[in-house]
């Protein structure tokens, strides 16, 4: 949690501290991050778009030519400025490390976190690579006090009910059986809660008639998966899980929620250095209505204004990933693993404090979903990590890395990318000055400059 400026003053006043020029203009700099930032993009984005009107003009190219020069120009020398900058900075500031708490020896009852998978349940193969990975997760990261479940659906259908269904959800059901059946014993809780139904999970959700869609799908997808099983663990049953699998007096008590993709690789242990991250009393979220009522001030805007309710581990593509295509060979990059370096530079976290959200990591779920609570219209967002993370406020823990997967060919990576540009043209809105709402109509924008900037920038 960052120290207001007042206290600080008032701080170094009481010890007699004087800070030196060089300090002085150091946070002078921080205190103004945004406008040194966007400044400086804005500044070389000129420069280049200069420079190129000198070499056009010095060519012979007339008005229109020079029109045109300034017109396409623009996109890449602001690409240029984009990442002269970035470059800039991560090299004069130092990689920002988020303190921890030490959960090796075990995560504390009042921590208790649930490790989960939404997925769809699509063939018999996919079914069994999530059961495997599952395993794979609670293998590395066995505790006493962490759970491991699949949120599933099934794929968009015509007709709420197709002939492949029943024989998919028994396949899962038994899968998890037999994993509770094998560690049961070895995943029993402190008091002994989880010890009876072992440590892991199965909740299905039914299909729901989606108008604009007009098929058969799971409400909002893998953003409704997680949204409705943060409800269930807050003691909604009015959900549509249709079925829930495990001793569900586990959910009572669970505070985090660790979200990964089906293909993500969770290392070893890396869940007690992410919930003991979350957990330190310097990384909570706090909320602008909280410290103004702490303070006795006029109430403020139901958002984060300090700490955190999502972490965003680092990601990397899998080594066994990069060689298994000619196409991964070219463009997964040169991927192996760094066994020396732990933290890495982020522009993001580094300059300003925050990161961006990318789906795979852990959050608060009273405080994440609290973040969230009226700001997110139905059917309105396909890639929604970029908005929770804008609005809960996130994290890059740059000291803690999964991998995942690569698109193995060139046709799966173009699909990819096209969902990942339509979600980002479903978030334009979020630029203006009024915003859509939970309940239709829209409400005033409270996100800050550098909250529309992730969002343009994206």
């Amino acid at each position: 949690m960052d120290i207001d400026r007042e206290t600080l003053d008032y701080f170094e006043e009481a010890i007699g501290f004087r800070p030196g020029l060089l300090e002085r203009i150091r946070r002078w700099i921080f205190e103004h991050s945004t406008l040194v930032y966007l400044s400086s993009i804005s500044s070389v984005t000129l420069l280049v778009l200069a420079i190129a009107l000198v070499y056009a003009g010095f060519v012979g190219a007339g008005a229109p030519g020079l029109i045109a020069v300034a017109l396409l120009g623009v996109l890449p020398a602001s690409t240029v400025a984009v990442n002269l900058v970035n470059a800039i900075i991560t090299r004069a500031v130092p990689p920002r490390v988020l303190p921890k708490l030490d959960f090796s020896e075990g995560i504390p009852r009042e921590y208790r976190t649930m490790v989960v998978i939404p997925s769809l349940l699509t063939s018999e193969e996919e079914v069994g690579f999530l059961l495997r990975q599952l395993e794979l997760h609670y293998l590395g990261n066995a505790d006493p006090e962490v759970g491991f479940a699949l949120l599933s659906d099934f794929a968009d259908a015509p007709e709420k009910h197709m002939p492949e269904d029943k024989r998919l959800l028994e396949q899962a059901k038994v899968g998890i059986e037999r994993l509770n059946d094998k560690y049961g014993e070895a995943g029993g809780s402190q008091d002994g809660s989880q010890g009876e139904g072992g440590p892991f999970y199965l909740f299905h959700r039914e299909r729901l008639w989606n108008p604009s869609e007009e098929r058969w799908m799971g409400w909002e997808r893998k953003r409704g998966k997680l949204a409705e099983f943060n409800r269930l663990l807050r003691g909604d049953e009015e959900t549509s899980f249709v079925f829930q699998m495990g001793n569900l007096d586990f959910l009572s008590d669970v505070e985090y929620v660790i979200t990964l993709d089906a293909d993500t690789v969770f290392p070893l242990d890396s869940g007690h250095e992410l919930v003991g991250t979350l957990a330190h009393p310097l990384n909570r979220a706090e909320f602008g209505t909280d410290r103004a009522r702490r303070e006795g001030a006029p109430p403020r805007s139901e958002q984060v204004i300090a700490g955190y309710t999502v972490l965003q581990p680092r990601t990397e593509v899998k080594p066994t990933a990069v060689t298994q295509t000619r196409f991964t060979r070219i463009f997964a990059g040169d991927a192996g693993l760094d066994l020396y370096t732990r933290a890495v530079s982020d522009v993001y976290q580094d300059f300003f404090g925050e990161g961006i959200y990318i789906g795979k990591g852990i959050y608060d779920v009273g405080a994440f979903e609290r973040s969230l609570n009226g700001r997110v219209p139905e059917n309105a967002l396909l890639s929604h990590d970029l908005f929770e993370g804008i609005h809960g406020r996130a994290a890059l823990v740059t000291d803690v890395v999964l991998f995942e997967d690569y698109p193995p060919d060139y046709l799966s990576y173009a699909h990819r990318r096209h969902r990942w540009v339509r979600g980002d043209w479903q978030i334009l809105p979020w630029l203006f000055s009024r915003v859509p709402h939970a309940g239709g109509g829209t409400i005033p924008n409270c996100l800050t400059t550098l909250d529309r900037w992730k969002i343009l920038d994206n």
